[in-house]
């Protein structure tokens, strides 16, 4: 009976020389490729692939490329209400209210003139 030999070798792992990631490290920076045109052309595969390259060849530091992140949207700060703010709302609500009362005389005044319903029944269906 035969033994046969298993290899574990990751597919997903691929190695690169070192000639050729300074050749593609240089054609990025020259400016004529984008990244994404340099991966298609010559089947590099992972996204930060390239970057990784750059950084760990020296052609650019760790500190000059920012992570592209999402910008921070500020929460409104919950705050005391300060007295002015309190005084205002009061006169406000009491605005609101005498404005009420007086669309409310105004509909018993039309109901009763005018001889006509203008208030719905609340327990309509």
């Amino acid at each position: 009976m035969e033994e046969t030999k298993i290899y574990t070798v990751p597919k997903y792992r691929v190695r690169y020389a070192e000639d050729f990631k300074h050749k593609i490290c240089r054609e990025f920076l020259s400016g004529n490729y984008t990244k994404e045109e340099l991966q298609k052309k010559y089947a590099v595969k992972g996204k930060s692939r390239l970057l990784g390259w750059l950084r760990e060849l020296g052609y650019i530091s760790v500190k000059s490329i920012q992570p592209m992140r999402k910008p921070r949207v500020k929460k409104p700060q919950k705050r005391k209400p300060v007295p002015e703010d309190i005084k205002e709302l009061e006169n406000a609500l009491q605005d609101a209210e005498l404005k009420a009362e007086v669309y409310r005389k105004m509909i018993e005044i039309a109901e009763q003139q005018y001889k006509i319903k203008i208030r719905k029944n609340s327990n309509t269906k």
